[in-house]
């Protein structure tokens, strides 16, 4: 009985812990912390729309990256494009408000996500704005 009242107690713990993780990420989101889910790594800026696109098509080009699509959607941008070996990349921003926008990027294939580069992209966003 002692010993399931400790695993319970122990499974409760952890449960309560990673919630605790998540908001701290979330709460963090505008002080420079990624998240990294499925592939995609995320970061929120604290600039607007404009300035946040403008930076993330010169890190592009910054670091050799073609441009094959920008899609300009209700809840923000897509750019799709592709590195000289042929990897492809995806960057999505969006608005959180005026003064804050979050981008996503995601490089490589379905199940081979390369997060070195996508973090590459991120710091070079970062430095051009």
């Amino acid at each position: 009985m002692m010993r399931t009242a400790g695993k319970i107690l122990l499974l409760c713990a952890a449960i309560v812990t990673t919630g605790c993780a998540a908001v701290v990420v979330g709460a963090g989101a505008g002080a420079g912390v990624y998240t990294y889910v499925k592939g995609e790594l995320t970061r929120s800026y604290p600039t607007g729309f404009d300035q946040t696109e403008s930076a993330a098509l010169e890190s592009l080009a910054y670091l050799k990256m073609v441009v094959d699509e920008k899609v300009q959607q209700e809840s923000g941008t897509i750019i799709k494009a592709h590195m000289k070996d042929g990897e492809p990349v995806t960057v999505k921003i969006r608005t959180i408000r005026n003064d804050m926008t979050e981008v996503a990027v995601r490089c490589g294939h379905v199940g081979y996500w390369n997060r070195e580069n996508a973090e590459l992209i991120h710091a070079t966003i970062l430095n051009t704005m």
